[in-house]
């Protein structure tokens, strides 16, 4: 499965990498690259900074800061897939960083691993 991640996700990339291309110019399609990486760091950086002052606040107050965990996990991910170049991956990568997106691949997930642990 994740071999095939690896060889299909580029094919997309690059598949819309020549179609932008070709529509709007190739000076173009790089600047939107560059600008929706640039744009994804910053917002990466923002939200990270926010998960660590939430996490130290929960922890002071002896509470468990898996809500930032879990926040921090996403981010990640996100961010990665932002600074990764390519409209699919950005597409993804935004949409990782929404917090319903990822309250819904969080329950998905936890449905997932529950229904394979055997008592």
């Amino acid at each position: 499965m994740i071999f095939l991640t690896f060889i299909i996700i580029p094919i997309v990339e690059i598949s819309i990498f020549i179609t932008i291309g070709s529509n709007i110019g190739i000076l173009n399609t790089i600047a939107i690259i560059l600008i929706t990486a640039l744009i994804g760091i910053l917002l990466v950086r923002r939200q990270g900074i926010k998960l660590l002052f939430d996490a130290q606040k929960n922890l002071s107050n002896g509470i468990m800061p898996t809500e930032e965990i879990k926040g921090a996990i996403f981010l990640l991910i996100s961010g990665l897939l932002l600074i990764t170049p390519g409209f699919f991956t950005d597409c993804i990568g935004f949409a990782v960083f929404l917090k319903p997106v990822q309250n819904l691949i969080a329950s998905k997930a936890k449905s997932y691993f529950q229904s394979r642990i055997r008592y």
